[in-house]
């Protein structure tokens, strides 16, 4: 019988792991965690591999709403007109709207302890249970894709793009609510309320951006430029790029 090669001690790792004393993030100035002896990263400190493991990125933050609106409102109004006539977006579509019909439903509250990948099934299921359409979580991606694209201060990696793709669907149905109204013996009322989220960190964040790629990301390859010329037509250049920028102020008289 073969046995499991055992995993070195997280002790043993930190006691051979090298790295630089201070973070590599300009400004920033705090031990890494192999300098202050409290986890495995070389080159930056706690904060910042926190701020990584919230948003995919050292240092940029995730796009709030009001800058993927023009995007995701763009992308959405592009794909209406090709559902049912183009096969690239139809074959997205279908793959995401299997997606959704096979994914198990939990509420919020009950997913600690369950592993990445059946917590990332389920987060699909609460986007089905909430209504969530397939063609809005191919927009959701076409609008993030078309964002970094556009966006000259965006992170261009793989992992910056799905962390930011399963963020934004998982806005739609991140939380379980319940509300309790009792009545005690002397006749009083009280209300009790329940609100739990669902944890928008880690690795289940990638799981579910990847998710969503691997059934995307034909379509987006198909249809990408075409979404970024609506979205400039309809909306503007990003507001970083020198073109959205105006020569000069007015004079006000």
């Amino acid at each position: 019988m073969k046995h499991r090669k055992q995993r070195p001690s997280f002790a043993s790792r930190l006691s051979l792991a090298e790295g630089l004393p201070k973070c590599v993030i300009p400004g920033c100035g705090k031990p890494t965690l192999v300098a202050s002896r409290k986890g495995l990263a070389a080159f930056h400190c706690q904060a910042h591999v926190q701020h990584m493991a919230r948003h995919g990125s050292h240092w940029h933050g995730s796009y709030r709403a009001g800058e993927l609106r023009p995007y995701l409102s763009s992308a959405t109004s592009y794909l209406r007109c090709r559902m049912q006539t183009d096969g690239a977006v139809k074959q997205s579509i279908e793959a995401l709207t299997l997606l959704l019909a096979g994914s198990p439903y939990e509420i919020a509250a009950r997913l600690r302890g369950l592993p990445v990948r059946t917590r990332a099934d389920i987060a699909f299921g609460r986007l089905r249970r909430a209504g969530i359409k397939p063609e809005r979580l191919l927009a959701i991606y076409l609008a993030i894709v078309a964002l970094i694209e556009e966006d000259p201060g965006a992170v261009r990696t793989k992992e910056f793009r799905l962390v930011q793709v399963a963020k934004a669907a998982h806005r739609l149905a991140s939380g379980y609510h319940r509300i309790w109204e009792s009545e005690d013996w002397q006749g009083r009322r009280s209300r009790i309320e329940l609100h739990k989220f669902a944890r928008s960190s880690g690795q289940i964040l990638r799981r579910i951006g990847a998710m969503i790629e691997e059934r995307s990301e034909f379509a987006v390859e198909r249809h990408l430029a075409g979404v970024l010329a609506f979205k400039r037509k309809r909306y503007g250049p990003h507001p970083a790029l020198p073109e959205a920028k105006p020569l000069c102020n007015k004079l006000e008289g």
